[in-house]
Formats: C-alpha cells, structure tokens, sequence
C-alpha cells in the first residue's frame, strides 16, 4: 500500500517538498487555505543549494526561461555609492558550487512547482481548506475526511504564522525582529545606472540597508529595504508610507533618495521563529518558515525550505515505515544547518547597518579579504546538497 503524506501549505516549501516526495511514488494530498496559489512578494534570490535542488527535481529548463544568472553580488556604500567589495557568481557559480545562482520572480517559481506537481498523477491539491492546529490524531481524521487518505506523515509548511508550532509544548510564539521589509518592482533607469549591470546591488548603510536586481530579461528591477519598523501591523503585503521610507534614507546618497521617490511600495513586518518545536507526535513535523522563520540578511529563508523539503523525503525513504524515526533524523539532520545560516544573516545584519568604527573596519575587512576569499566563505552554505546522506 503506498505512503500517504499530507502538506499543509502550497507555497515554495509545500510544493517543493510535495515534488520531492512524488518522485518515490507516494500519495501526496496538498492543503491550502487560499482559494488559488499566491505568492506574496516579487523577486526571490535563489543560491546554489537551492537551484541544485531544483534541478534534481527536474526543473532547470522550466525556470532557466524566467529567471536571471546575476554576474556577481556588489557590496556598496549607500552614502557614497563606492563598491566595497564585490562576490562573483554567473560561470563562476556554476564552476564553484556547480549550480547557477539565481533571482526570479516569486509566482514564476510557484507556477513551476505548480506545473511539474500536475505531472504526478497521485498528487492532489486541496484549496480553500483550513487545517486546524488540533492533536495529532484529530488532524488525520480531518485531513482524511477531506481527502479519503489517512495520512502517514503531516507535514506543515504552513509559514510565520503557523498555528501549529503555536500550539506546540515549548514553542514560542514568532517574535518580531525590530525590522519591516519594504518591497517594490520598477522600470525606473535610474537605478540600474547605481550599480553594476547584471549584479545584485545590496547597499549598506547605518540601520539599513537596500537590495537591487534585475527580474529576468523584462526591464524591471526588484527593491527590497529593510529598516527599522514596528509590528503594530502583522499582515503581508500592505500599502507602504512613502514618507515614513524616505525619512530612513534621508542621509544616503541624493540619487538613492530620488530613485526611491518614484516608486510605490509595499511594506510589512519581519518576524523570525527562533525557539520553535519542530515535531508534534509521532507523524507531525514542520519545516520552513512554519519551524524557524529568520531574517532575509542572508537570503536564505526560500532555500531552507527547498532544503528541509528534500532533506525530508530523504529521511522518510529510508526509514522503512517508521515514520518517527524519519521525523527523528530530518530534525536532527536540519537543526545544525538551520542555526548555522540563521547566525550568518545575524552576522550580516550587524556588518550591513555598521556605523562608526565598526564601519570603517568593516570596510578595512572587505578590502584586505577580496572577492575570492569572500565566495570561499561561502562554500559551506552554497556549496551544501540536501538529501545526499
């Protein structure tokens, strides 16, 4: 009899983790409260443990029609625009890591999933479908009366909000990061002339910072700024304050400010999981954002969810039914890795908001290491293949 695998949550990390366990054969039933796939936000950087998942699961040629090979990363000063220190990616990604590092925009990554998930033919989408946060055996009896399948495994990838890991014993309840996220996408030329062509422009100021790029091959360039906000507001997705953004930007460099200016943009709070359960019983486990949430200071939040996604199945697959034992391993596989990234986007939230004299050594930093020390700093996040033992 095959395996029933239940996912709560068909954003990047359900879906992903539904593909992965497709290709063993499994039934696999997808619930989603929306009444139709959405993905909020715009563009999304994709490194290369990440693209090298996704390649596995069949999908480089689908999404290398969308998305965009950056040639590098470009650290600059958002007062001076001066580059301090730039990370080559394109070739040298492929060659390095051996898989691309790209940025996309986030309902062409969905639309994919989406597609090479209806190639499975015992893979079934469940919309407008609440899963309540109830005892184990309270949420199979509800899951298979929704779909006629008891599940053996739950899998929650339900995001920041999960009601789940709230009713968790010994979770904490996602807590704010001191941090909102304000989004946008331009045609706007001015602000390609900011930075190298074809690079990510990140720029580095004291309690901010901004992220540049180019989405595919349309002309438009995603905006992401973190300052710091409050979290009177918890919902995704809101009309942004231009006068509050602005008042943030107002001591960087003139052409940023102006750039900014001819924009509308979007807003909303960052909350992070630190302290989280990550399994409930003997068959519940969550992953991505539903069990650690973190900041997007090293834009890593899509990937470990890819990543949690196939570690899963891989650990379901060799588990020979015990699906605790599989619960058991994944958490023990994961944990590690997720901490390690999460203490590299503290570390570079501190470096990206530096002021004074952590500053200027910062800056002595970034010079004296050049770029081909900082791409081998990141080999062991890059360079990592979820799922291979």
């Amino acid at each position: 009899m095959q395996p029933v695998i239940a996912i709560v949550g068909a954003g990047i990390g359900g879906l992903t983790t539904a593909l992965a366990f497709a290709r063993q054969g499994v039934v696999v039933n997808i619930f989603e409260q929306s009444e139709q796939l959405r993905e909020v936000g715009a563009g999304i950087q994709l490194s290369p443990n990440a693209t090298a998942i996704l390649g596995d699961l069949g999908l480089t040629d689908a999404l290398a029609e969308h998305w965009h090979e950056p040639d590098g990363i470009s650290l600059m000063s958002g007062a001076s625009l001066r580059t301090l220190t730039s990370i080559p990616l394109g070739s040298i990604a492929r060659q390095r890591w051996h898989s691309p590092y790209a940025v996309i925009h986030r309902p062409d990554l969905l639309q994919t999933l989406s597609a090479a998930l209806s190639n499975h033919a015992d893979c079934n989408l469940f919309f407008n479908t609440s899963v309540p946060a109830v005892p184990e055996e309270q949420t199979c009896d509800a899951l298979q009366a929704i779909s006629g399948n008891r599940p053996d495994l739950i899998v929650f990838a339900d995001g920041v909000w999960s009601r789940k890991r709230d009713s968790l014993p010994g979770s904490s309840p996602a807590t704010f990061s001191g941090h909102v996220a304000w989004r946008t996408t331009t045609t706007n030329t001015e602000l390609p002339e900011l930075f190298p062509q074809g690079y990510i422009g990140t720029f580095l100021g004291p309690a901010c910072h901004l992220v540049c790029y180019p989405l595919g091959n349309s002309g438009a360039v995603n905006l992401i700024a973190a300052t710091p906000g409050d979290p009177s507001r918890k919902q995704w997705d809101e009309t942004g304050d231009l006068n509050v953004l602005i008042d943030h930007f107002k001591r960087w460099n003139p052409k940023i400010v102006d750039a900014l200016n001819n924009a509308s943009w979007r807003v909303w709070p960052l909350y992070e999981a630190r302290n989280s359960a990550w399994q409930d019983g003997s068959r519940t486990v969550l992953i991505g954002d539903a069990a650690h949430a973190m900041s997007p200071h090293a834009a890593q939040g899509a990937a470990m969810a890819i990543e949690d996604g196939v570690e899963l199945a891989y650990c379901f697959s060799r588990s020979n039914g015990d699906t605790a034992n599989a619960i058991s391993n994944y958490v023990a596989t994961r944990q590690p890795r997720v901490d390690r990234v999460r203490r590299r986007g503290d570390l570079n939230k501190f470096a990206y908001h530096a002021r004074g004299p952590i500053r200027i050594a910062r800056d002595l930093t970034f010079k004296l290491r050049g770029a081909q020390h900082l791409a081998a700093d990141m080999d062991w996040l890059y360079g990592y293949r979820a799922g291979e033992g």
